[in-house]
């Protein structure tokens, strides 16, 4: 939790789920996290990857990188697909560059990950898992 309040997975959901169901983008992509990975609910991979993908085509950087990540790795009920990763982990970036994320950034260590990902996709190399 921050500014003094106890960290509670279960009521973040009930908040992320509110602020989607007011077409909240950071919401359906905090909703969809928390889904996918069964953070404080009931694990959900199908609606969790879905509203992930509905933030990241409504220009959320986190869930660009997640969905661009995920593509490259073949993970996250997602084929390997490096054309889809390269597409979702290029968006990520220009959208934090370009200062137009409709979601809180992504961590320096993130951003990382992303540009090195995109380095080895464009250098037709793989990195290990």
């Amino acid at each position: 939790g921050m500014n003094g309040l106890h960290k509670d997975m279960k009521l973040s959901y009930v908040w992320c789920s509110k602020a989607a169901d007011h077409n909240s983008v950071r919401g359906m992509a905090d909703k969809g996290f928390q889904l996918h990975f069964g953070a404080g609910v009931d694990k959900d991979e199908v609606t969790g990857a879905a509203l992930l993908g509905i933030a990241a085509g409504r220009d959320h950087a986190f869930s660009c990188y997640i969905l661009g990540t995920h593509s490259y790795k073949g993970t996250l009920g997602l084929p390997k697909d490096h054309k889809f990763a390269k597409y979702w982990l290029s968006k990520a970036l220009e959208l934090i560059q370009d200062g137009e994320d409709n979601g809180r950034g992504m961590a320096i260590d993130d951003i990382e990950a992303c540009e090195r990902m995109l380095k080895e996709l464009e250098g037709g190399t793989e990195m290990p898992p």
